[in-house]
């Protein structure tokens, strides 16, 4: 069970690393009007979805190691052990805070350019959490 996690955690942030930034063009190409009924596009939805995945397959992941006692005696000590349990998972869950804020505001704006203008601020924070704390050399098609 934990390989399949695992190997499904290295196969999402290549979908979840795609989906905002093709929702934020679209977005910005698709929503010129003034005035805007119903919900955004679901591409903007399909993000929402596979980031709470991947969140809930990573917490999975986290507790499954947290539940290795010798990984977390001196995790503030060691850089890998304090990156691992401490700094990606609470920067992940702040990038999945982001796309969902992003998501609800979106959803309430009435204005075609607001939506877009609030997509692409809130999906491209969490994009640039994405980004800043992924594990690079644990991503499939990367080994």
């Amino acid at each position: 069970m934990k390989t399949g996690l695992l190997h499904l955690h290295g196969l999402l942030p290549w979908l979840l690393l795609s989906l905002p930034v093709l929702a934020i063009i679209i977005s910005l190409v698709k929503e010129k009007n003034e005035e805007v009924k119903g919900k955004p596009h679901k591409l903007v939805l399909f993000t929402l979805i596979f980031s709470h995945i991947q969140l809930l397959v990573g917490i999975a992941l986290w507790v499954m190691a947290w539940m290795n006692k010798d990984a977390t005696v001196n995790v503030m000590k060691d850089s890998v052990a304090r990156k691992n349990f401490i700094e990606h998972p609470i920067t992940m869950i702040l990038a999945v805070v982001f796309i969902t804020i992003g998501y609800s505001k979106a959803k309430r704006a009435t204005n075609g350019r607001k939506r877009a203008k609030l997509i692409a601020i809130f999906f491209g924070l969490g994009v640039l959490c994405m980004l800043s704390m992924n594990h690079w050399d644990k991503m499939a098609f990367l080994k």
